[in-house]
C-alpha cells in the first residue's frame, strides 16, 4: 500500500528564499532544506525524501547536474528544477528524457509551483505502484516456474508442454494411436538390498539412481512415463516421436546399464553387492492420452504393447543387467545392434513371447552415444 508522508527537499543556496518556502508549504509537507549539494546529498541518504526541488545556479554543481548525479542512488525521487537561468536547452534535454520531472522558471507563481508539486507526488505514487505491481508480477511467475519445474519433476516435460499449450476443452479429447517403442526397468532384488537401509536412505538412493537412469532416458529423446518404486515404463514416440524411436530405446537401455558405475560406485558398500537391473522392450501401436477428472489426470500409454514389454522384463530376470527385446523390436532395430539368436519365453501356459537379448551396438554401427539415430 502507499503511504507518503509528503517528504520534499528544497536545494539553495539562497538562504532567505530556503526559509521562505519553508514557511510557505510547511503545514502541508514535512519540509527538509540544504543550502548546498552535499547537505541535500546528505539528506537524501539519511531520510526518504520523495520529491526535491532545486535551484540550477548552484555554487558546486548546477541543479541538473545535482539531479543527474543523484539518478543511479534514488531512482524513485522526483526531480524539479527552479531555473534562474536565460538558457534551458540543456533542461529541455533531460526534461524530454526523463532525466527530470520538470523544470519552473522563476520567479513564477505560488500556483505554478504548488501544481507542479502536486503533480509531482502524484507521478511519485505512480512510480512506487507501477515498481510493486512488477514485484507482484515477478514474484507470481517465480511462483508459477516453481510450481512449472515441480510438475516436471512428476510429469514428462512434454506432456507439460503440450498441455500449457492446450485449451482445458480439448485436454480431456480421446486418446490417439500411436507406434511407439515401450521399455520396462526394474532393480534385481531390490527389496533384499535395501531392507537393511533405514527409509530415508532408501528413499536417497531412489532418487539418486532414477536421477542418473532417467538422464539417459532423456539423453535419447524418450519420456519416462512412470516410476513404481524401484521399476519405470519409458516411452519412445509419445507424446513426441523422432525418426530413430526404436533405435533410440535399446540406445537408452544399453547406456542406462552403463550408467549403474556411478550408482555402485556409490552404494555398493551400503548394499552389500551391487546393484543389477533388467530391461524389457516391445514395439507397437498402443493408445495413448490424458486419462483422469478436472482434478488429477494422468498421461497414459494402453495396449498389448505395453504388456508385452512388461513381461519381457521380467525374462530378463534370469540375467543380471540384460535387455530383452521383442522380435518386432528386433526387426526395427537389427540393423543397429547386435542380438543374440531368437528364444522364446512362456509367461503363462498358453501364452509364447519370442524375444532376442541385445548383446551391443554393431561393430560399423553409426549409432551415436548422444542418443541421436542415424541409423537407416
Amino acid at each position: 500500500m502507499y503511504t507518503n508522508s509528503g517528504n520534499i527537499l528544497f536545494v539553495s543556496d539562497d538562504l532567505q528564499a530556503l526559509q521562505r518556502l519553508r514557511q510557505q508549504y510547511v503545514s502541508t509537507y514535512n519540509v527538509f532544506t540544504a543550502s548546498s549539494i552535499r547537505q541535500a546529498h546528505h539528506l537524501l541518504s539519511d531520510y526518504e525524501i520523495h520529491l526535491v526541488i532545486v535551484r540550477q545556479k548552484m555554487p558546486a554543481m548546477n541543479g541538473l547536474q545535482f539531479c543527474e548525479s543523484v539518478s543511479h542512488e534514488f531512482p524513485n525521487l522526483t526531480k524539479i528544477v527552479l531555473n534562474d537561468v536565460s538558457d534551458t536547452k540543456s533542461l529541455e534535454r533531460a526534461y524530454k528524457t526523463d532525466q527530470i520531472f520538470r523544470f519552473i522558471q522563476t520567479p513564477c507563481s505560488d500556483m505554478e509551483l504548488q501544481m507542479a508539486i502536486d503533480n509531482g507526488f502524484k507521478l511519485h505514487q505512480a512510480k512506487f505502484e507501477k515498481q510493486e505491481l512488477s514485484k507482484q508480477v515477478s514474484e507470481y511467475e517465480a511462483e508459477q516456474k516453481n510450481i512449472l519445474d515441480l510438475f516436471k519433476r512428476y510429469v514428462p516435460s512434454e506432456v507439460v508442454s503440450r498441455a500449457l499449450q492446450t485449451n482445458k476443452e480439448d485436454m480431456m479429447k480421446p486418446g490417439e494411436s500411436r507406434i511407439v517403442s515401450v521399455l520396462f526397468a526394474d532393480i534385481r532384488n531390490f527389496t533384499i538390498q535395501t531392507s537393511m537401509l533405514p527409509p530415508s536412505e532408501v528413499v536417497e538412493f531412489l532418487n539418486d539412481y532414477w536421477d542418473v537412469i532417467s538422464s539417459a532416458i532423456k539423453k535419447n529423446k524418450g519420456s519416462v512415463n512412470k516410476y513404481m518404486g524401484d521399476g519405470m515404463l519409458a516411452v519412445f514416440g509419445a507424446p513426441v516421436s523422432y525418426i530413430g524411436n526404436h533405435e533410440n530405446a535399446v540406445q537408452a537401455a544399453l547406456e542406462m546399464i552403463d550408467s549403474l558405475e556411478i550408482i555402485n560406485e556409490k552404494y555398493a558398500d551400503k548394499l552389500g553387492s551391487k546393484i543389477n537391473i533388467g530391461v524389457g522392450i516391445n514395439s507397437g501401436e498402443v493408445i495413448v492420452g490424458n486419462v483422469g477428472t478436472d482434478d488429477f489426470m494422468e498421461y497414459t500409454v494402453i495396449g498389448n504393447t505395453v504388456n508385452v514389454a512388461s513381461r519381457l522384463e521380467k525374462v530378463s530376470k534370469g540375467k543380471p543387467n540384460s535387455i530383452i527385446i521383442s522380435e518386432r523390436t528386433y526387426e526395427l532395430v537389427k540393423g543397429s545392434f547386435q542380438t543374440t539368436k531368437l528364444k522364446e519365453a512362456h509367461p503363462s501356459e498358453n501364452e509364447t513371447i519370442p524375444y532376442r537379448e541385445v548383446v551391443g551396438p554393431k561393430p560399423d554401427n553409426v549409432f551415436p552415444m548422444s542418443g541421436t539415430s542415424n541409423a537407416q
